[in-house]
């Protein structure tokens, strides 16, 4: 049964990494040729240049929106690439690669810099972006104007030629009203999208193709998605086989030998438990309303200068170390066993976890979709938000996750989150209203928070360490958030 259950997994994960290659070396084939540069603006200007494969007339100008970059424009601005359309992604002020922080005025300015640079033939902008070409396009006429999902912002009797417009069903209330002050543009709206899902839209993506007369039979958006799904099935697979090194009755047997409470799981959950469900639902409404209260006179991570988000990094700090206070007057200890840290073979084994997580699922393959690295600048917000990051984790791993079976405690997980961002929304809409912004980021940070809750369960049941879980959890949170979110 041993050596079955060993065959199986190896044989799985060499079909993972079958997979993951094979997803790989097909992406790189479709990958229309680019360059990574920087402009010579004030301030530089990062950029990708998109090169199609046959001789171009027309250059593109791809401007992302708030709390976006180059990179997530790849998939629209390798479609211009394939049919033909010479493209530059950018990076506005305070995002991705940009080595200052963020505002309007500076944006404007430095897309105007960066117009003036490229002579577009086209610009393409989506949400602020679109907005701040709308800002530039009283001063400047471009030949052909696509707006995706735009920010409302001023027109002052602005003249839309050859002009299209694209929304989605379920898009921002408050573009949709602005887009219908818009005159004289071709409007589309799409039945199956979101805000923030336009530039990743094939059929959408096609229809920009289409209006500006170009083939989009000649897309290869389909088929990048195809291969980038390959590329997260196997990276995917590959891990989950990396952290389950033996069968789980092999486990059992060995863990038992070591320590004859994990023989009892029943028993030593009933010991392990803090609060129960009802108490933890109740710790968490009360840690967030705490945290509200705090961050309405002051947001203790501010000096981290991101865009609004500082407020949610502040927000999640202040909540960990108000629910771990709550343990340990509960308990007289945040962890409930006697050697509850595990060994230092525990710690490696998270951080190897982390390491996997960050550079195969997010530099390596993620990077296809968002802004992955940590550029100058943002290298030291990285730990700071780890840090802030793990009190809560921690509470997550000792207090919540005991409190029932598994499918129980990701239910509570779901739930407490729940909470969380209705704080967290109620917050800065009643208080502090310079961060509002983050209340649009609720539904990203929510399926965020849960995928990793479901990658820390995989963690956890292999270094059985709730501090060694919670340091993944936090360095994976860190990392990305340092690497998404906007500097100022």
């Amino acid at each position: 049964m041993f050596w079955e259950g060993r065959r199986l997994r190896f044989l799985i994960g060499i079909l993972s990494l079958a997979l993951f290659l094979l997803g790989f070396e097909r992406m790189a084939a479709l990958e229309p040729a680019r360059e990574k540069g920087t402009l010579p603006t004030r301030p530089p200007t990062p950029y990708i240049h998109y090169l199609p494969g046959s001789e171009t007339h027309r250059r593109a100008l791809v401007v992302p929106g708030l709390d976006s970059n180059k990179e997530f424009m790849q998939i629209l601005s390798s479609a211009l690439a394939d049919e033909g359309i010479e493209a530059y992604a950018i990076d506005l002020p305070g995002h991705g690669d940009s080595p200052v922080g963020f505002n309007g005025v500076l944006a404007t300015s430095t897309l105007e810099q960066v117009v003036s640079a490229l002579n577009p033939d086209i610009a393409i902008g989506h949400s602020m972006g679109a907005a701040l070409l709308i800002d530039v396009a009283h001063d400047v006429k471009f030949r052909s104007l696509v707006l995706i999902s735009p920010a409302p912002t001023e027109v002052n009797g602005l003249e839309f030629e050859h002009t299209l417009v694209t929304t989605e069903r379920w898009d921002i209330p408050a573009v949709n009203s602005f887009v219908l002050q818009l005159e004289d543009v071709d409007l589309l709206n799409f039945q199956w999208g979101m805000h923030s899902s336009a530039p990743y839209y094939p059929n959408q993506i096609r229809e920009i193709v289409r209006w500006l007369g170009g083939n989009p039979d000649r897309l290869h958006t389909g088929q990048r998605f195809i291969w980038l799904g390959f590329m997260f099935g196997g990276a995917i697979g590959m891990g989950v086989i990396l952290l389950r090194n033996s069968p789980p009755q092999l486990r059992r047997g060995r863990a038992a030998e070591r320590d004859p409470d994990r023989a009892k799981p029943e028993e030593r959950r009933r010991a392990d438990l803090t609060f129960s469900k009802t108490q933890i639902l109740v710790n968490f409404a009360v840690a967030g309303g705490i945290a509200v209260i705090v961050q309405r006179f002051v947001v203790v991570l501010r000096w981290i200068h991101l865009y609004a988000t500082d407020y949610l990094v502040s927000f999640l700090f202040v909540t960990g170390l108000v629910l771990l206070t709550s343990q340990v007057i509960r308990k007289g200890s945040i962890f409930n066993h006697s050697k509850p840290a595990g060994g230092l073979g525990t710690f490696a084994k998270a951080i190897g976890a982390t390491v996997y997580v960050i550079v195969v699922l997010g530099l390596i393959t993620g990077s296809h979709l968002i802004h992955m690295t940590l550029s100058d600048g943002r290298w030291w917000r990285f730990p700071v938000i780890a840090a802030a990051s793990f009190p809560l984790f921690l509470f997550d791993e000792t207090a919540l996750r005991p409190a029932g079976s598994n499918w129980q405690s990701t239910g509570l997980f779901i739930i407490t989150r729940g909470l969380l961002s209705a704080w967290i929304a109620t917050g800065v809409l009643l208080f502090n209203h310079e961060s509002t912004f983050v209340a649009l980021l609720s539904g990203f940070t929510f399926g965020f928070w849960t995928a990793l809750w479901f990658v820390a369960t995989l963690v956890r049941r292999n270094v059985q360490s709730p501090a060694a879980t919670a340091l993944f959890s936090a360095l994976v949170q860190g990392w990305m958030f340092a690497a998404w979110f906007v500097t100022t």
